[in-house]
């Protein structure tokens, strides 16, 4: 499998309409919904429909999510964004963190319903009390853009560590940022290094770029030409734009010998899974 970017966060968690985040939920609260997440994986989206629909009658909370997100995206039945926040705030009411983020993330983009930054905080905030890692960099980014809330980036930065901390590669990425700059928090390149580091090894595309500077500047780690190709290469590959002018401009500063050693390297790389500690969401 190729690395992939899991784009989450861009500006901020909340900029996408749902991506790989939407995947439905990690298994763990029905054991009955495995029939439907076996169907959903081998991409028999009528099939899973049917088996969480029957499960979410019964009032099973993942479930009522997870069909929730068939509806949400379309998969297997007709999208009805009124019939997925139906089936959301069931499940938000029986206390899944996944569909209260879901619920706070529609709020937010005035998906089905009136915008409503506010109300995305508090749904955002009811999931992160549960640990919910999506629903703290949600949190992070409303605080880090001023979202409904008052700017304030120490606590942004304190949403995202506790998301980091859970491996979430988007948010290592925006703390990062956070701290190489000394944005509310104190500023620490190895440690801004360190983060990218982690999200780069997760196949998290900005991260990868950022880490490519890191090593082409030597901003918190040693300046090392040939790592800063490998990670701006492996960046270019995900279509990210900066990265791929930066290997140019870099190609020219080291031998056609080690571009092609890197070149290897990234191949070697670009065919290994991708070692993600990312939440999804389908139970």
């Amino acid at each position: 499998m190729s690395r992939k970017s899991r784009l989450l966060l861009g500006i901020g968690i909340l900029s996408l309409v749902c991506g790989s985040r939407c995947l439905l939920a990690s298994p763990g609260i029905a054991d009955d919904t495995a029939p439907g997440l076996q169907a959903f994986r081998t991409g028999d989206y009528a099939t899973a429909s049917r088996i969480w629909k029957a499960r979410a009658d019964q009032g099973d909370a993942s479930a009522e999510f997870n069909l929730g997100m068939l509806y949400f995206r379309g998969l297997g039945v007709r999208k009805d964004l009124e019939e997925s926040l139906r089936l959301f705030r069931l499940s938000a009411d029986q206390g899944l963190a996944q569909a209260q983020f879901q619920l706070g993330f529609m709020r937010e983009k005035g998906l089905g319903l009136p915008q409503d930054y506010a109300e995305a905080q508090r749904m955002y905030q009811l999931a992160a009390s549960r640990g919910d890692s999506d629903a703290e960099a949600g949190l992070a980014a409303l605080y880090e853009e001023g979202f409904g809330v008052q700017k304030d980036l120490k606590r942004a930065a304190q949403w995202y560590r506790q998301a980091a901390d859970q491996g979430m590669a988007e948010a290592q990425y925006r703390l990062g940022l956070l701290v190489e700059h000394g944005h509310g928090t104190p500023r620490d390149e190895p440690e801004a290094a360190r983060l990218y580091t982690l999200a780069a090894e997760q196949g998290y595309g900005p991260a990868e770029e950022q880490l490519g500077i890191c090593y082409m500047n030597g901003k918190g780690v040693p300046q090392d030409p040939q790592k800063a190709y490998f990670w701006l290469a492996i960046a270019s590959k995900q279509d990210e734009k900066g990265a791929a002018k930066l290997r140019s401009d870099l190609a020219s500063k080291i031998s056609p010998d080690d571009i092609t050693k890197q070149e290897q390297a990234v191949a070697a790389w670009r065919a290994k899974p991708i070692p993600s500690k990312n939440t999804t969401t389908i139970h």
